[in-house]
């Protein structure tokens, strides 16, 4: 039997521990999802968001000014809100249907949106122009019941747009930003609220099967965004490279003091 002394002993305790923590640090599921962005309307503007359906098609876009407040991520560049333009865009061939009649107050929720939404930083100075948030969505094998779901209440004033990944499909959306870093995410969340439509809902009849009626709206719209494990901040270029260059330097410190010692 191979007898281990102290020393080793506690350094191979030591690993041991090492390793418990890696693992618990490389199994992120346990974690709850982070909200760790938000959107609102930049001093009260509001957004144009338009539906536009052929058949059973349906578009919708949206553009207009707003800020975007990041929260919960430690390391990025600004603290409070930073002004954005943001653009969204989303089409579906899937059938939409009313809850109970497609009567007014009725639920109208329709599946299978593909597209895209940014946020581009446009408060000037460095960060102008750079990706703040941005996210491409898409559906699976099975499209009417993936990709992104536009839901509304006929008649009302209300409406929203909700789409996510998780580990079974994980390029339902995907998440990128110059200030975050979202590798090895299980679970990614984007869910946009409208309210205050100007006109509201009641632009035409709504027949169940079919796409939701054509129209502009002026949209006092609202969003947040999550993920599991949270995002981590990507270091500035300037950081990373003085992070690059004092890791040269200690490993140069290194090999110098075993060449030292290794000199007789």
């Amino acid at each position: 039997m191979t007898n281990r002394s102290p020393g080793r002993m506690r350094r191979l305790a030591s690993a041991a521990a090492v390793a418990a923590l890696f693992m618990v640090a490389a199994h992120p599921a346990m974690a709850s999802p982070l909200t760790f962005a938000q959107y609102f309307q930049n001093n009260g503007s509001l957004q144009m968001w338009t539906i536009t359906t052929t058949g059973n098609t349906t578009n919708i876009t949206a553009t207009g000014s707003v800020s975007i407040l990041f929260s919960g991520v430690p390391g990025l560049p600004f603290g409070g809100p930073e002004n954005a333009t943001f653009n969204f865009s989303a089409i579906s061939s899937q059938t939409g249907n009313c809850g109970v009649a497609c009567a007014v107050g009725d639920s109208y929720v329709e599946p299978g949106f593909v597209g895209s939404f940014s946020f581009i930083d446009n408060g000037g100075g460095a960060a102008q122009g750079k990706n703040l948030l941005s996210g491409t969505f898409t559906t699976n094998a099975t499209p009417a019941t993936s990709g992104g779901q536009f839901g509304a209440s006929i008649g009302s004033t209300g409406a929203s747009f909700r789409t996510s990944s998780d580990t079974s499909s994980l390029l339902e959306l995907v998440l990128s930003s110059n200030y975050l870093d979202f590798t090895g995410q299980l679970q990614e969340t984007a869910s946009f609220s409208l309210s205050s439509l100007i006109p509201n809902f009641a632009v035409g009849p709504v027949t169940t099967g079919q796409a939701f009626p054509s129209g502009s709206f002026a949209a006092a719209g609202t969003g947040t965004f999550s993920s599991s494990p949270g995002p981590a901040s990507t270091p500035e270029p300037a950081s990373a490279m003085l992070i690059g260059g004092g890791l040269c330097g200690l490993a140069l410190l290194v090999r110098r003091k075993k060449i030292t010692a290794s000199r007789p």
